[in-house]
C-alpha cells in the first residue's frame, strides 16, 4: 500500500516536467534511480533525512507537510477526495471548516469555563467536537495557503522560513 508521503512524492515527481530528471533528483538526494522509484511506489520506506532532502530537491511544500505529518504527527493539509483539487475548492473548504468551528465557539467557551467535574455530557462532547473542528480547520488553512500561493506563482517556502526565523518556537 502506498503511503501518504509516497503519494505526494509521486505527484511532485510527475510535476517536474522537464526542469529536472528523476536521475538528477535521485542524485541530489543520494539515492539510485531504482531506490527513488521504490520510494515513489511506496515499496521502500523513507527516513526523515530522505524526506527532507526530497522535499528540498523538489521544492515541494506538499512534501514538507506530508513529512511533518509522518515525523511529528501534526496536521498536514486537507485532502478531500470528493472535492475538486483547486484553489477555489480549497478556499470554500477552509471557510466551511472555520465557520463550523466558530459556530461552536460561544458554547465551547462556556463549557471549558465550567469545572470539569460539573460539565454535562453535552459539554464534554462539545469540547471534543470543538478540537476536532479546530484540527480540520488547520488542515484546510494549510491547503488554502499552498493552493493560493501556487495559483499566484509564489514560492511559499521563503515565507515559512521568514516566519520560523522571526516567530517559530
Amino acid at each position: 500500500m502506498q503511503s501518504k508521503f509516497s503519494e505526494q512524492l509521486t505527484l511532485a515527481l510527475d510535476g517536474i516536467q522537464g526542469s529536472l530528471t528523476h536521475k538528477q533528483i535521485a542524485g541530489k538526494v543520494h539515492v539510485s534511480v531504482g531506490q527513488l522509484s521504490r520510494l515513489k511506489n511506496g515499496t521502500r520506506n523513507t527516513d526523515k533525512p530522505t524526506r527532507i532532502s526530497l522535499a528540498e530537491a523538489l521544492q515541494s511544500i506538499w512534501l514538507n507537510f506530508s513529512g511533518a505529518r509522518e515525523d511529528y504527527h501534526i496536521p498536514s493539509f486537507m485532502k478531500n477526495k470528493t472535492k475538486h483539487n483547486d484553489v477555489m475548492a480549497a478556499l470554500f473548504q477552509q471557510r466551511k471548516e472555520e465557520n463550523e468551528r466558530r459556530q461552536l465557539e460561544d458554547a465551547f467557551d462556556e463549557a471549558i469555563g465550567t469545572k470539569p467535574e460539573l460539565r454535562s455530557p453535552q459539554q464534554q462532547q462539545l469540547i471534543r467536537d470543538y478540537f476536532k473542528e479546530y484540527v480540520e480547520e488547520i488542515g484546510a488553512e494549510n491547503t488554502d495557503i499552498v493552493m493560493k500561493a501556487q495559483y499566484a506563482g509564489v514560492q511559499l517556502q521563503s515565507y515559512f522560513d521568514k516566519y520560523n526565523d522571526q516567530y517559530g518556537g
